[in-house]
């Protein structure tokens, strides 16, 4: 599985961002791109929307997230502020052939920041769920390194 972080410009320039912290404990299963409106990144553009999923939030309950429903390949996940997001998905149109689910039901505990969406989770509360739920073996290494950062 590789996680593809599709991250705002700002979002780089922050310190209280776990993207980075993602980055680290996955390595290479982890890519972060700089989002770019009118210079879309290659490698996302040619990613199969057969094996491919964007986390992002959806507009019908089927679309809710399901781990059976998951391509091991590839996940696609928005790295920025809950505007900044909805911005690069709106602005994106290549980002709508890829399947999206939502992951409901489970409550942020990050504390760098003040969540603009009561429901919403940080880019590393997102990769951990999906790792745990795959069990993957750097599930654990990311959530301590999380709860580190987090303090």
């Amino acid at each position: 599985m590789k996680v593809w972080l599709l991250t705002h410009s700002e979002e780089l320039k922050k310190t209280t961002g776990t993207g980075r912290l993602v980055k680290s404990e996955l390595g290479y299963e982890c890519e972060i791109i700089e989002w770019s409106r009118v210079l879309p990144n290659k490698a996302v553009t040619s990613l199969s929307p057969k094996n491919t999923l964007l986390i992002y939030p959806c507009d019908t309950e089927e679309q809710s997230f399901s781990v059976n429903e998951i391509p091991a390949k590839n996940i696609i996940i928005i790295d920025g502020t809950w505007q900044q997001a909805r911005k690069i998905y709106n602005k994106s149109p290549y980002l709508k052939k890829f399947q999206h689910r939502e992951i409901k039901d489970i409550k942020s505990t990050y504390s760098k920041r003040r969540n603009q969406k009561s429901t919403g989770l940080c880019t590393a509360e997102v990769v951990i769920h999906i790792l745990t739920e795959y069990k993957h073996p750097a599930a654990p290494s990311l959530m301590n390194a999380f709860l580190e950062f987090n303090q």
